[in-house]
């Protein structure tokens, strides 16, 4: 799976088409490029993929520049993966029952920056743990909720022991014991 966020709009443009022509599944993630592209741009780097990554803002403006629904949207991607902030995250697929996710709660509030970032890499990370679209978004939940909790992106302090009770408490233990043989963190 190829991960296509935001850059040169060109070079968005490239990566997508070469993964077309080559057949490699991509994740778009255009995000803050929305803002600045036009509706044809914004239609070739979603159309085809097996992911696409937004917050609510961007989904609306997806929406609004491509003139497309969220039905027609879901009838060109794989799987639309929505973040609601402080509600979790949506997951679509079209056909499919929707699948929303709570967040996990938040010892404090410190910096919100990277926490979308934190949540697709949890989320990504689920997928190549073969874990369910449901599992993905809990994982890049919890990923983001330790990024909220500090100053900085990466500063935040991750051990084993304490991701798995956290994840636990806000999910479940069934949703940790799924989780927990993945993970390759410090123990404590």
């Amino acid at each position: 799976l190829v991960l296509i966020g935001a850059d040169d709009p060109e070079g968005m443009l490239r990566h997508t088409q070469e993964c077309r022509d080559r057949d490699y599944p991509f994740a778009a993630d255009p995000s803050q490029q929305l803002a600045f592209s036009d509706d044809p741009t914004i239609r070739r780097l979603i159309e085809g993929a097996t992911y696409l990554f937004s917050n609510e803002y961007e989904a609306a403006l997806i929406q609004q520049k491509t003139g497309w629904s969220a039905d027609e949207i879901l009838a060109l991607v794989g799987t639309w993966v929505t973040t609601l902030g402080a509600r979790g995250a949506r997951i679509e697929r079209r056909g499919e029952p929707t699948v929303e996710v709570g967040v996990a709660r938040e010892l404090r509030k410190a910096d919100p920056t990277g926490v979308g970032d934190a949540f697709r890499a949890g989320f990504l990370a689920g997928l190549s743990f073969d874990l369910s679209h449901e599992r993905c978004a809990q994982l890049g939940s919890m990923l983001a909720t330790y990024v909220v909790e500090t100053i900085g992106t990466q500063e935040y302090e991750l051990t084993r022991a304490v991701f798995v009770q956290r994840f636990t408490e806000a999910y479940g233990a069934h949703a940790a014991s799924e989780v927990e043989p993945h993970l390759r963190i410090a123990r404590s």
